[in-house]
């Protein structure tokens, strides 16, 4: 039973991606190299194998609202997302990587809060006939922090979340990185104990 936070690394196959169904249908040599979750919204970054052109684009624009080339390689494709996105967005759950293994197979390591959310998030997707299995499930050092962890905390003190004179708000900085602002509050109160913690520790 884990009381704190732990990392679960799941396996979703024939991921219910309307992307991904658009890539695979039309043949097209692409992949989806990045998401961004949002509340309506879910937006793709899909990386080309060679130079898009007007065809590959309208192809890709099947069920997008909106769909726009990035370079002369990458298109950003913005959906009203899957049932896997909408679960992970609306769950207290953290995405730490995502990783595309071949068509339709997507690996995510989410860190989880407790045992009770990790059910709870694992039954929605599978209440939405998603195919998903858990890989590993592993302990968080008190004082490690996440790769996602040290990348908020990076990207709020550059944006001068700390400064004196905040010049970004936790809602702001939240939409920035496609989550929720309470889930951003709970990411960043666990990675700032973490830091307190290292420094007080190295200090005794």
């Amino acid at each position: 039973m884990h009381r704190s936070p732990f990392e679960v690394t799941l396996l979703v196959e024939d991921h219910p991606c309307e992307v991904m169904k658009l890539i695979s249908v039309n043949g097209l040599k692409a992949s989806v190299e990045n998401v961004k979750l949002g509340e309506q919204v879910t937006d793709h970054v899909v990386q080309f194998e060679n130079r898009v052109d007007r065809s590959d684009l309208q192809k890709l624009k099947g069920s997008a609202v909106k769909v726009l080339q990035l370079s002369k390689n990458k298109v950003w494709v913005r959906t009203n997302g899957c049932a896997v996105c909408k679960t992970l967005y609306s769950s207290d759950v953290v995405v730490e990587k995502v990783r595309v293994i071949k068509e339709r197979t997507v690996l995510y390591t989410l860190l989880v809060p407790n045992n009770v959310t990790l059910k709870e998030f694992l039954a929605k997707l599978v209440e939405n006939g998603v195919k998903v299995t858990v890989l590993s499930v592993s302990e968080v050092p008190d004082t490690t922090l996440t790769e996602r962890q040290t990348e908020i905390l990076k990207l709020a003190y550059k944006l001068g979340y700390f400064d004196e004179d905040r010049k970004i708000s936790l809602t702001q900085l939240a939409e920035k990185l496609g989550v929720s602002a309470p889930t951003l509050e709970s990411i960043m109160r666990r990675a700032l104990k973490k830091v307190v913690k290292y420094y007080l520790d190295k200090h005794e």
